[in-house]
C-alpha cells in the first residue's frame, strides 16, 4: 500500500474516532507527510513535535525532547510513530512505552498490534508465511484477552521466527533458548536416530550463535539468552523459574526436546497463553508430532493443525481463558 495512501487511512481513523490531538515522533519525511495531511486536510495542528536535537536548538515550543513528556498530560493525545523503518527504529518505539500508556500510541507504518490499532496492512511477503500469519492471529487474542506473560522460543537458530514474535509483542521480555551450536547427542537414541536421521545428515543447524541471532531480531533489548541444553538453561536462579508466558515457539524439531519444551512452559503458561510446535507435520522429524500428539493425549487438550506448505505444519496448542 502507498505510503501516503496509508498514513492518510490511519489519520481518517483516527479523526473519526474523535481525537484531534497529535504528537509526531520522530520527526523525519514521514513525519512530514503526516504533519501535512492534519494541517491541510484536516486544519490539525499538532500539539507537539519530538526531536531531540531540535529541541535545544529550535525556538518553537511545540517542538520538545523525548524526555519532556514525563511533563505532560499524554491521556487525550495520540503520539503518532511516524518512521516506516520497524527494525532500524524498534529502539525508538520500545523509549516510547516508557512514557506513553499504550491506548495512546499509534505506529502508522507498523504490522505489530501493540503499536497499530488501525490495523492497516500491505501485501508483505510475511502475509504469505503461514506460520507467520497465525503467530499474527495469536497475537492479538493475547493482548484482545490481555493475557499477560514473557514471550520465549526454544530452538531459535538464527533467529527469524523470534524476531517476528519481538515485532508483534515488542513489549515482552522475550526468552531464547538454543544451543546455538546445533542437535545435542543427548537428544538423539536409537527411536530418534530412526526418526530423524536422515534429515540431521544434512543439516544440523549449527550455523549460527548469539550474536547472528540477536542482529535478526528487532526487539533485542527485550531478548534474555539462554544458551545450553534445554532444560538444563532454564536452571540456576533465572526468573525463567517463576515466569509466567503468554506465547511460546517450540521449535527444536526432536522428540525429547519437543516433550520437555511442553511439559516445562505449558505449566507456566496463563490462560488464554499459546504454544506452537513447529515441524508438527515435517514426516522428516515425526518426533515433534509424536511428542506433541503425546503430550495432548496425556493432558487431554486440544490442537488446531496449521498448514505451511505440502510438506509441513505447526501444531497449535491453547490453554483455556477463565473466568476473571
Amino acid at each position: 500500500m502507498d505510503h501516503y495512501l496509508k498514513a492518510e487511512r490511519v489519520v481518517e481513523s483516527l479523526i473519526n474516532e474523535g481525537h484531534r490531538k497529535f504528537i509526531l515522533y520522530p520527526f523525519g519525511k514521514q513525519a512530514m507527510m503526516i504533519k501535512e495531511i492534519l494541517n491541510k486536510r484536516y486544519g490539525i495542528e499538532e500539539e507537539h513535535i519530538i526531536d531531540n536535537k531540535l529541541a535545544y536548538t529550535s525556538n518553537n515550543k511545540k517542538i520538545i525532547s523525548l524526555n519532556k513528556l514525563n511533563e505532560i498530560n499524554t491521556d487525550e493525545k495520540i503520539v503518532l510513530l511516524t518512521s516506516d523503518n520497524e527494525e532500524i527504529y524498534s529502539e525508538i518505539r520500545y523509549q516510547i512505552m516508557l512514557y506513553v500508556k499504550l491506548d495512546r500510541i499509534v505506529d502508522v507504518f507498523s504490522y505489530s498490534m501493540y503499536f497499530d490499532k488501525q490495523v492497516y496492512f500491505d501485501d508483505s511477503d510475511f502475509r504469505m508465511w503461514p506460520r507467520v500469519a497465525a503467530l499474527e492471529a495469536a497475537a492479538r487474542e493475547i493482548y484482545k484477552n490481555n493475557v499477560k506473560g514473557a514471550i520465549a522460543e526454544c530452538g531459535v537458530f538464527r533467529g527469524w521466527f523470534s524476531n517476528y514474535m519481538s515485532r508483534f509483542m515488542p513489549d515482552r521480555k522475550l526468552y531464547l533458548f538454543d544451543t546455538f551450536s546445533g542437535f545435542d547427542n543427548r537428544d538423539i537414541d536409537d527411536a530418534e536416530d530412526e526418526m530423524s536421521g536422515q534429515f540431521r545428515s544434512i543439516q544440523n543447524f549449527d550455523d549460527t550463535s548469539i550474536e547472528v541471532a540477536l542482529n535478526n531480531i528487532a526487539y533485542k533489548f527485550n531478548a534474555i539468552v539462554r544458551k545450553g541444553y534445554f532444560p538444563d538453561s532454564t536452571r540456576g536462579g533465572g526468573a525463567e523459574e517463576n515466569e509466567k508466558f503468554a506465547f511460546v515457539s517450540l521449535d527444536t524439531d526432536l522428540y525429547k526436546p519437543i516433550m520437555a519444551g511442553l511439559e516445562f512452559f505449558w505449566e507456566k503458561l496463563n490462560p488464554g497463553g499459546t504454544i506452537f510446535v513447529h515441524d508438527f507435520g515435517y514426516s522428516k522429524l515425526s518426533g515433534a508430532r509424536k511428542a506433541t500428539l503425546e503430550f495432548c493425549k496425556k493432558m487431554s487438550i486440544g490442537y488446531v493443525r496449521i498448514q505451511e506448505d505440502n510438506k509441513n505444519a505447526t501444531a497449535v496448542i491453547t490453554k483455556a481463558l477463565m473466568d476473571d
